[in-house]
């Protein structure tokens, strides 16, 4: 395993033998939900759904909720082993080499595109659009390579290798041909259970959309991006 991978990491992560696998809180179940609604995704029950790098297995334990059949993959045995554990059907893998082509309704990969070496991106966004079902939906999010704001996320974790801003994820779209549905700053759903972010989001969101539209206007009037969000959404439709 990749010394970057160890058991100390996945400590500094909270992803260790302490932590509780597949933990959702309400506040990442209306994040998924609000990420997958502006996707335009269509997913009954049932819906074959991959997740690359399901970390602490929140998204997966999101997916079970909505009785998706979900698969995931990681890089590191501890993970795996701890999904597996938890009753999930994960598989220790690095690539997408198991999965046969169009098989998936829809693939997630939340924080995992500042792990892979911009070498190796184009490959896996082809990979991506392989194992997708025509029509089916890729969401990706990853460190805002296009602001200040975001390099606290990217620059914040050692294993974090490719910084990527908004013109390098059209770029991806392309090369792959893949549609995109969505491209811009992270959901940051406001009916959330927690009174204290309820109220710091009805406060400063319409605010940050202020501030982006006279920036973008001033600096960018014919290339809108999110300059005001610390991460990025990308949300592809395979043709």
């Amino acid at each position: 395993m990749n010394k970057s991978y160890d058991n100390s990491y996945l400590k500094w992560k909270s992803w260790d033998e302490q932590s509780q696998f597949g933990d959702l809180s309400p506040k990442l179940r209306a994040y998924y939900k609000a990420e997958i609604k502006r996707s335009c995704a269509s997913l009954p029950k049932s819906s074959k759904v991959l997740e690359v790098g399901f970390g602490s297995g929140s998204f997966l334990s999101y997916a079970k909720h909505k009785k998706w059949d979900i698969c995931g993959t990681e890089a590191n045995k501890h993970l795996v082993e701890a999904g597996i554990r938890s009753g999930f059907n994960v598989i220790l893998s690095e690539n997408l080499k198991p999965f046969s082509d169009n098989i998936f309704d829809l693939a997630v990969a939340f924080d995992v595109l500042e792990h892979i070496h911009k070498d190796n991106l184009i490959q896996f966004f082809a990979e991506i659009k392989r194992v997708l079902k025509p029509g089916g939906v890729f969401i990706a999010c990853f460190p805002n390579g296009d602001s200040p704001l975001g390099l606290r996320h990217q620059n914040g974790d050692i294993t974090h290798v490719t910084a990527i801003g908004s013109e390098m994820a059209r770029y991806l779209a392309t090369q792959s041909e893949l549609k995109i549905v969505f491209l811009g700053g992270q959901a940051e759903p406001l009916l959330v259970r927690d009174p204290v972010l309820f109220a710091h989001r009805l406060l400063t969101l319409p605010i940050i959309k202020t501030l982006n539209f006279f920036t973008n206007l001033l600096i960018t009037p014919r290339s809108w991006f999110a300059f005001y969000s610390s991460n990025l959404t990308l949300s592809l439709k395979n043709k």
